[in-house]
């Protein structure tokens, strides 16, 4: 499909067409018209008029249902039209760098520099950006850490869950193994509905006051018990206990979508039902879960943003905090969203690179998150 549409681009471009004249010409007045605006001091090409191409483009427009009447329509100028089009297109392209990137860099520059906090929006967000650039990077750094080892140590926790969550009574099993499958089953449903039904806020609140109190019954200080039980580490622990339940029931979707012929025929070769399960279906289950998983990694970098209600020095909570040293809000927060969409837009691009890697679709079972 991509080839195909990839064909179609290169023949219309490559084909002599009546689009080719008002086309050429539209690129034309847009270059142009930057050639018109005002130059930056980083720019390189000067000032113009655009009153000729206007004129021109008035012409092609009034003549356009009689070109195939007229001697504009000969092949020989129809193709030295469609070679100026590309001409007007890279001088387009030229001026667009010129008027418009290397302006846009000026004005960064400039902004970035300032005695002080501008007064004008995208100013304020250039200088506070800057300013603060050292405390948006840790929280970065921050955000992804959690993000990645909450992940990962949710999916190694999910395994053990989803175990237990799948466990039923068999006729073959005794009294006490028949109460364990019970109690392991009942423990797992309850836990996922708790942790499912609960926001995440609420969860870091009493996860780190918790701990907390756990640690004060010791004996240790508050600047002891913050060494051992930090906010990072408060907050690394929420996310990866909020992550477990999903990834759970992601993974016991994964194995219900299995075909049951699979275990038929493993316990038909001589293999017990763990034995099935850990080579036969669970490697499946988790092929097919990867978009999944790497989906609920994708909202844990925006979840992680609750984490600034406990200190945790992540991206939301050192947006505050260069938004209390500046007292301006808006403008950082916008710069906030711009970084977390960053984040996750490489993480979706990285995500489908693996997906194609490892030959499962790029939308396999949705999270439950």
């Amino acid at each position: 499909m991509n080839e195909i549409q990839a064909n179609r681009k290169e023949n219309f471009i490559t084909r002599d067409h009546t689009y080719v004249y008002l086309g050429g010409s539209l690129l034309s007045l847009l270059g142009l018209s930057l050639w018109h605006s005002a130059a930056s001091p980083y720019s390189f090409i000067g000032d113009g008029s655009i009153l000729g191409m206007v004129l021109a483009l008035l012409v092609k427009w009034t003549h356009w249902n009689t070109y195939n009447d007229t001697i504009m329509k000969q092949p020989c100028i129809v193709k030295a039209s469609r070679y100026l089009s590309y001409l007007a297109a890279a001088a387009c392209l030229l001026l667009v760098a010129d008027r418009v990137v290397l302006k846009l860099a000026y004005f960064i520059w400039f902004y970035m520099h300032a005695e002080s906090n501008p007064a004008s929006f995208f100013g304020s967000m250039m200088y506070m950006s800057y300013k603060g650039r050292s405390m948006l990077a840790t929280g970065i750094w921050n955000t992804i850490r959690i993000a990645l080892l909450g992940t990962a140590i949710a999916f190694c926790l999910s395994i053990l869950l989803v175990f237990l969550r799948i466990q039923e009574p068999d006729k073959r099993d005794n009294d006490f193994v028949k109460f364990l499958k019970i109690v392991a089953n009942k423990f797992a449903s309850a836990y996922v509905f708790i942790i499912r039904g609960t926001p995440m806020m609420v969860q870091a609140l009493i996860f780190y006051y918790a701990g907390f109190a756990l640690f004060k019954k010791t004996g240790l200080t508050v600047t002891e018990i913050t060494q051992i039980w930090s906010f990072f580490i408060s907050g690394l622990i929420t996310v990866s206990l909020n992550s477990t339940a999903y990834l759970a029931e992601v993974l016991r979707g994964g194995i219900m979508a299995i075909d049951p012929g699979q275990m038929e025929a493993a316990r038909s070769l001589g293999m017990t039902h763990w034995q099935a399960m850990m080579k036969v279906v669970f490697p499946q289950a988790v092929k097919n879960s990867i978009p999944a998983i790497g989906n609920e990694f994708i909202i844990n970098i925006k979840d992680s943003s609750v984490l600034s209600v406990i200190g945790c020095s992540d991206l939301m909570f050192m947006t505050k905090s260069v938004a209390g040293i500046y007292y301006r809000a808006l403008e950082i927060y916008v710069v906030a969203a711009i970084l977390y969409l960053v984040l996750t837009y490489l993480s979706s691009l990285l995500l489908k690179y693996l997906s194609k890697k490892l030959d499962t679709p790029a939308q396999g079972i949705p999270s439950s998150n």
